[in-house]
């Protein structure tokens, strides 16, 4: 099974990655996270950078245990058994599977049923990760978690474009095949290569957005901005219809967002262009 197999890859790679500079920010007992929800046919596939030490951890550092448990945890398994244990390797792509449909699912980041984050931005292009089946399913392009975000770490970007990480990245798009690819955050969007077009929303003029076609053939779009992450950078201004940059992150104005966002694909691949 190709889910089974690119699981162990993964544990192989975070096994190496402990012995290297990388290894005192990974949570060595965290399990790889595949996937956030379960793989079907013609879903749309959000990537973001890596799982939050918030999916493992409360916040004063113990682990998830019990009803607060998210994705599976090592405990004393050596990597060596766990590659070995069958039982543990299929909790593991379970619990990333059953993400949103048991209730799991970290709303803060994604966004409640009927509220903001990214789930409004998907609202608005007449998708949702709440529906069963889902009709959307996220993954990262990182899938080892860590103490600190990537992002602040100062070799972090380098890491996650190693080469290993890129193919095990590819693999699960490959796996999932998805029908379309959105990309959040600037530095995920220039890792493709496959995008043609940058523009900016006339009406959100603070919106960054690329257009193109993953290698696969894929569609996709990237975003610079995440939407769960509150515009991080646009500070407390306005834009330039006099929009208050707070007002981005609210429910009304993502669901506008994603509604530009899902015309202007529609468009670019009606005439070819996208």
């Amino acid at each position: 099974m190709e889910a089974v197999r690119l699981l162990q890859d993964t544990i192989r790679f975070q096994q190496a990655l402990c012995d290297t500079t990388l290894g005192k920010e990974l949570i060595p007992e965290a399990s790889p996270v595949l996937w956030y929800g379960r793989p079907r046919p013609n879903q749309w596939l959000t990537i973001g950078t890596n799982p939050s030490r918030g999916e493992f951890l409360h916040r004063d550092g113990t682990p998830r245990t019990g009803k607060a448990q998210k994705f599976y945890w090592r405990n004393a398994l050596s990597f060596e058994d766990y590659l070995g244990n069958e039982e543990a390797l299929q909790e593991t792509i379970e619990r990333a599977s059953s993400y949103f449909e048991s209730g799991r699912a970290t709303t803060s980041w994604f966004g409640k049923p009927g509220g903001a984050k990214l789930e409004a931005l998907l609202n608005g292009m007449g998708r949702t990760f709440y529906d069963n089946p889902a009709s959307v399913i996220h993954v990262d392009f990182f899938k080892l978690a860590t103490y600190e975000q990537m992002g602040k770490m100062k070799a972090g970007r380098g890491w996650m474009e190693h080469p290993t990480s890129i193919e095990l990245l590819e693999r699960t798009i490959t796996y999932i095949k998805p029908t379309r690819l959105i990309v959040l955050g600037r530095d995920n969007c220039r890792a493709f290569s496959g995008f043609s077009t940058i523009g900016r929303l006339s009406a959100y003029p603070a919106i960054t957005y690329e257009i193109g076609r993953h290698e696969s053939g894929i569609p996709m779009i990237g975003l610079h901005m995440k939407p769960s992450e509150v515009f991080v950078g646009l500070g407390n201004g306005r834009d330039l219809n006099g929009l208050h940059y707070g007002s981005y992150a609210k429910r009304e104005h993502l669901l506008r967002i994603g509604q530009a966002l899902e015309t202007i694909m529609d468009e670019r691949l009606a005439d070819g262009r996208a």
